[in-house]
């Protein structure tokens, strides 16, 4: 298995995890119970990367991508301005990585037009990666323009989110969230 995951679960005022497996339905169901009991039991899981494929090398930089840009957004005016400085650099630094990464995979797609991916499920993922992507670059460029229009820039943001929300259905498929 590439992806070991650990299910925590978490009770209200308490240090350490109260339920600890590696059984996604167990955890689930004992999420399920133990919520009835007291509803701010929360759980949170610890992904270890084991033996990757190149496939999942790439999932595996695409999630820490989308943590590391959310961690940035969630905390920006809530931390000191050096940590959100520092928060802001390791999410552009994994964002550079990912746009490195696709533009080598482009350029050899290019140029090796009659290869065929080995997994199309993967292949598409790819794809709309680097959508995803490309579209927020497309976002962020133009909304630096002096004439942007309020609802295209909505509607841009909208299917940059929408892109987003399909890359993280294929992320707990493949890492079994």
């Amino acid at each position: 298995m590439p992806f070991k995951v650990i299910y925590q679960i978490w009770e209200p005022g308490k240090l350490a995890p109260a339920f600890t497996t590696e059984d996604r339905t167990l955890a689930y169901i004992e999420l399920s119970d133990r919520q009835r009991k007291d509803a701010l039991t929360r759980m949170d899981y610890d992904i270890t990367p084991e033996n990757l494929t190149k496939a999942e090398e790439y999932v595996w930089l695409v999630r820490r991508v989308l943590k590391a840009i959310r961690k940035y957004y969630d905390e920006r005016r809530t931390v000191s301005k050096e940590q959100s400085a520092d928060n802001l650099r390791v999410s552009l630094a994994l964002e550079r990585e990912l746009d490195n990464w696709n533009a080598r995979t482009r350029c050899y797609l290019n140029s090796h037009p009659r290869s065929t991916p080995d997994d199309p499920g993967s292949f598409a993922f790819f794809q709309v990666v680097e959508e995803w992507r490309s579209c927020w670059h497309k976002y962020f460029a133009y909304k630096k323009t002096k004439d942007k229009d309020p609802n295209v820039e909505r509607e841009m943001k909208k299917q940059c989110f929408q892109l987003e929300g399909e890359i993280k259905k294929y992320i707990r498929l493949v890492m079994k969230l």
